[in-house]
């Protein structure tokens, strides 16, 4: 089974364009020895918290930070949180997808499909400036690490990251920014399809 831990905002279904089975990852569903880890951004820091402890088969991480403390870091989230607890969705949602890290590309979605108390839970409590820094050293999953070549900040993280990690790739995608699955789905199921050797 592939699992994925999606982004800030993602849900499930923004998966459904990979032609393999796929689920949102659980803490009641523990990994077997044929199952593959994907996380997104924020998704793909948690995935590496839960390489630390748990072997998979294979794992993805697309366009992921590393954890560091930042005391600037945390004041900007606490404002995203304050933001995304009391202001005007479609206000809230345009200025979100004009943050620079975007390079432009939007994404739409509905307040209906949101706790909001839940989200702003998350940008607080998952910042990068609040979880631990990953012990990529102790990894041992084989792993495909994944920026977009317009994503600059991330490209350079995703090369420090691998070469840190024992058993790792890096794929830069062209003409991708940070959603690389989302801006390149064709080259990026191209790619998963190499490297976890699916059919």
């Amino acid at each position: 089974m592939i699992y994925t831990l999606s982004g800030f905002l993602g849900l499930s279904s923004d998966w459904d364009f990979l032609p393999w089975p796929h689920a949102a990852w659980t803490t009641e569903a523990p990994a077997g020895p044929e199952d593959v880890l994907i996380g997104y951004s924020m998704g793909g820091r948690l995935a590496l918290q839960l390489l630390e402890t748990q072997r998979f088969a294979k794992a993805v991480i697309v366009s992921a930070g590393l954890n560091a403390p930042d005391e600037e870091r945390k004041v900007r989230d606490e404002v995203w949180a304050r933001r995304f607890e009391s202001e005007e969705w479609q206000t809230l949602m345009t200025a979100w997808n004009a943050q620079p890290v975007f390079g432009g590309h939007s994404v739409e979605r509905r307040e209906a499909d949101y706790d909001r108390a839940e989200l702003a839970r998350q940008v607080r409590d998952w910042s990068p400036a609040v979880l631990p820094p990953p012990r990529l050293e102790s990894i041992e999953t084989p792993l495909l690490w994944v920026a977009g070549e317009r994503d600059a900040k991330y490209v350079t993280v995703a090369n420090e990251a691998v070469s840190r990690l024992p058993q790792a790739e890096l794929w830069i995608c062209r003409d991708a920014g940070h959603r690389v699955p989302w801006e390149q789905p064709r080259a990026f199921t191209t790619r998963l399809r190499a490297f976890l050797d699916l059919h």
